[in-house]
Order: C-alpha cells, then sequence, then structure tokens
C-alpha cells in the first residue's frame, strides 16, 4: 500500500494548471497575470492567512489522497482533526481553547469582510470588468471560510464536552457565519456579473 502511495505523489503532473481536488473546492488555476485585482489579492492573502493560521490548512489532492490510503481519513477529517490538534482542543485548559476559537473566528470572519468589500466594489462600479478569475478566488476565499467555520465548530463540539462555558466561542461562530452567508449572496452576484459581461461579449 506504502509503495502505491509513494507511486501516487511521485507521479509528474504535466503543465502549469493546478488543480485541486479538496471536496468543495474544484478548481483550476492557470498562470495569472503579474496584475491582479484587488479582488485577487484580498482573496489570495485570506486563503493565505487561513493557511498560515492553520483555521483551514490548504492541501492538495495527491495528498489527500494519501491521507485516505493512508489512514482512513478524508480531506475534510483530517483538515477538522489538525486545527482541534493545534489548538490543544482535547487536552488544553477549556476557557483557553474557547478564547481561542472565539479569537479565530473573529479574526476570519474580519478577514472575510474585507474580501466580500473588495467584491463590493467591483459590483457596484460598471466601468470595472469582471474577469472570470476574481469570480474564481472569491470563490475560493469563500470556500475556505466555510471549512475554517467547519473546523471552528467542530473544535467546539470537542471542547464542549469537558466545559459548558462556551458562550464566547458560539457568539463568534455566528457571526462569523452570518458574514459567510453575506459573502455567499455577493459570490452569485459577482458570477451573474460575469455571466452577464460575458454573453454580452459573444
Amino acid at each position: 500500500m506504502r509503495s502505491f502511495v509513494l507511486g501516487v505523489l511521485l507521479f509528474p503532473v504535466a503543465g502549469c494548471a493546478t488543480v485541486s481536488m479538496i471536496p468543495g473546492e474544484t478548481t483550476v488555476e492557470a498562470g495569472m497575470t503579474a496584475e491582479q485585482s484587488s479582488l485577487r489579492e484580498a482573496s489570495d492573502a485570506f486563503c493565505d492567512t487561513a493557511n498560515a493560521e492553520g483555521w483551514a490548512v490548504n492541501s492538495n489532492g495527491l495528498a489527500n489522497l494519501a491521507t485516505l490510503l493512508m489512514h482512513g481519513q478524508n480531506a475534510v477529517e483530517a483538515n477538522e482533526a489538525s486545527y482541534i490538534e493545534t489548538i490543544g482542543a482535547e487536552t488544553a485548559v477549556p476557557s483557553i481553547v474557547i478564547e481561542t476559537i472565539a479569537r479565530d473566528a473573529s479574526d476570519a470572519r474580519l478577514g472575510l469582510a474585507r474580501v466580500t468589500a473588495e467584491a463590493l466594489v467591483v459590483l457596484s462600479d460598471p466601468s470595472i470588468e469582471t474577469a472570470r478569475a476574481d469570480v474564481t478566488s472569491f470563490e475560493r476565499a469563500l470556500v475556505r471560510a466555510q471549512k475554517a467555520h467547519r473546523n471552528f465548530t467542530s473544535a467546539l463540539e470537542t471542547v464542549a464536552q469537558r466545559t459548558a462555558d462556551t458562550q464566547l466561542a458560539d457568539s463568534a461562530l455566528d457571526a462569523f457565519e452570518d458574514e459567510i452567508d453575506d459573502a455567499r449572496r455577493v459570490a452569485d452576484d459577482l458570477a451573474a456579473r460575469y455571466a452577464s459581461i460575458d454573453d454580452a461579449a459573444v
């Protein structure tokens, strides 16, 4: 089994496009221009922060396959387990874990709000041409936010087995969920605008 996994990991991938095989986040990224829009920069920054802080660690499809084959975990389970372990949800002082989840959820909410604000600028200005890369980058940030929320919730459920005082984290997660809902609606509007521009160009 290990030799098969090693062979999969070492199999060369041709071309410069990157394909993400994460469930719910299937994207294909071609080479991007040097000049990135503010929306793409904000989206990339949010994803980078989510990865660096451990809220929702990015992983490629080959690594996901290896995890599934060797440990019986899918990408979602591995991601949730990683955050739970990072903040010590099973072992650390419950009050500290609650504060950590609340802080991370609040930071993630503010980060996503900045991305959504950039998307709203694009939607509000008819002179700004919406590119497919803008839509894709915003959708990627939204998916990463949803993963982070799922990880925070799993960690809260874990620590809740050792304490009933979870209100601080509950409130932060509710606020983050509201922000995700707002971003989802904006993503739909952005995709619709891109579609209308694309149709007009045909």
